[in-house]
């Protein structure tokens, strides 16, 4: 029990002790994680000094949740959140691939799947990315309004960027693809790789202190595929790319991304098992016909009612986040 002890002790804890993250990323303070600043938005913690909100992820050992459930057992007013941004389907996350639901303990699972169960509710990493936690129903509308409607800049004049790094945690697969892409992609004009891949520019931190969203306003085209190919897996990327003014190249979740959000006659998908000669015709044809450019850049980027799917994500949210405390 020591090891997990001390696990468990390296918690991310808000000032107040009322919410606590067992295995969320490094260098973020519980205060400013997304969930917190929802649930003090939402105004879920007022009026209820008892309440506590211990959410769990995937960047670190699952026995964290058998030392909370010995630590603190019996406690309705303590409920207990799984929440992933990961591929739990990869080998590398297998405690998690169930969504951690084979755990009665757990009160909510969320993540990317599509499960029917009463614990569980669908919430993508992209909506934490793109949708401040405080958003209101206008303000959704009004991100989806600027993602979805944009205009040529004559000064965005680059051809293609990528950024990526080169950890195998997850296997070589991806960056073998991702270097294909960049290699076919070449032929038509110079891809810059501002990551650890295939580096060949170092302005994205000399010239933008790392800010890759104002990197990105310079290029066409980005190359944002997936890490792996998973139904409902879709993380940031695509969103990014879209919120810098780039034409994403895009691989992942079968090819069919949020489709009830994203309008997939905006983005250029891969395809890893095919010869891909037709896509890269096109991109060749965007690139050097400004009308054809202009056609495809100003075609609404998101469904017309993209923002009532955002809106009815928040609102499951708190629902459910309410009715953890009325059983």
């Amino acid at each position: 029990m020591t090891l997990n002890i001390k696990r468990y002790r390296r918690a991310l804890v808000t000032d107040d002790r009322r919410i606590v993250y067992h295995n969320f990323w490094d260098g973020q303070a519980a205060e400013v994680i997304w969930f917190t600043q929802f649930l003090r938005a939402h105004r879920l913690l007022d009026g209820h000094r008892t309440r506590r909100f211990i959410f769990f992820s995937t960047l670190g050992n699952g026995q964290v949740l058998s030392t909370d459930r010995l630590l603190h057992p019996f406690n309705k007013q303590r409920k207990r959140i799984f929440f992933t941004g990961e591929n739990v389907h990869h080998p590398a996350f297998c405690q998690y691939a169930d969504n951690m639901l084979s755990q009665p303990d757990i009160d909510l699972s969320l993540g990317f799947d599509y499960i029917d169960d009463d614990r569980y509710l669908r919430f993508p990493i992209w909506i934490l990315e793109m949708f401040p936690p405080q958003s209101t129903v206008e303000d959704i509308k009004n991100i989806c309004q600027q993602l979805s409607h944009q205009h040529v800049d004559d000064s965005r004049n680059r051809f293609c960027a990528i950024v990526s790094g080169t950890s195998t945690m997850l296997g070589t697969k991806s960056l073998e693809m991702r270097t294909d892409m960049v290699n076919r992609l070449n032929a038509i004009a110079r891809v810059d790789c501002a990551g650890r891949l295939l580096n060949n520019t170092d302005e994205l931190k000399t010239k933008f202190n790392d800010n890759k969203a104002e990197f990105l306003k310079q290029y066409r085209f980005y190359i944002c595929p997936e890490n792996a190919s998973v139904k409902g897996y879709v993380t940031e990327k695509v969103f990014h790319c879209i919120g810098s003014g780039c034409i994403p190249i895009y691989w992942g979740s079968d090819n069919n991304p949020e489709p009830d959000v994203l309008n997939h006659d905006a983005i250029l998908f891969w395809n890893p098992d095919g010869d891909n000669n037709a896509l890269l015709q096109q991109i060749a044809e965007l690139q050097n016909n400004p009308t054809r450019y202009r056609e495809f850049f100003e075609q609404p980027r998101l469904q017309p009612d993209a923002w009532q799917v955002v809106a009815a994500y928040f609102d499951r949210l708190e629902q459910h986040l309410n009715k953890l405390f009325q059983s």
